[in-house]
């Protein structure tokens, strides 16, 4: 076995410098532009709902807002007393998910995870999800709940 060699000055600089560029390119978020709901073609649905987070978080009683372009643009609200929980927001090719409570944010290119639930919901009460990873049960006259197939995770709403 070759000893290791070790790395002078001007080879440190230089990988930490590739390291710094790859992440700089390759794992940033995009960023979104913010969304006017006033803008002509926005189809805006509120609602009364309750949240379930995942694992043992107790649910949370607030009010969904469900805005969607015929573009593609999608915007989705949890909030609870006009303070966002949540805000899911998706555009063609990239998307983002902000808590402002957990002071987080995620995002990505392309098509929306289909690890939460609000990426499913584009209307209320919602239609069937376009992933297998979550269920949407509708009978009429009694609340729509669109849950995680495997998981504790719901969001559900009243039926108009």
């Amino acid at each position: 076995m070759k000893p290791a060699r070790p790395i002078g000055p001007g080879r440190s600089v230089a990988a930490c410098v590739a390291i710094a560029a790859a992440f700089a390119t390759g794992c940033a978020a995009p960023r979104i532009a913010p969304i006017d709901l006033g803008e002509p073609g926005w189809k805006v649905h509120e609602s009364a709902a309750v949240w379930h987070p995942p694992g043992n978080a107790p649910e949370l009683a607030g009010e969904l807002l469900v805005a969607a372009h015929p573009d593609g643009r999608l915007l989705v609200q949890f909030s609870k007393q006009s303070l966002p929980i949540v805000t899911a927001t998706a555009v063609p090719g990239a998307w983002s998910i902000a808590s402002p409570l957990r002071r987080s944010a995620v995002g990505g290119h392309g098509r929306p995870t289909d690890r939460v639930p609000w990426f499913q919901i584009r209307s209320l009460p919602p239609g069937a999800p376009g992933s297998a990873r979550w269920k949407l049960t509708a009978v009429p006259g009694a609340p729509w709940r669109l849950g995680a197939a495997s998981g504790t995770e719901f969001v559900e709403g009243p039926n108009p």
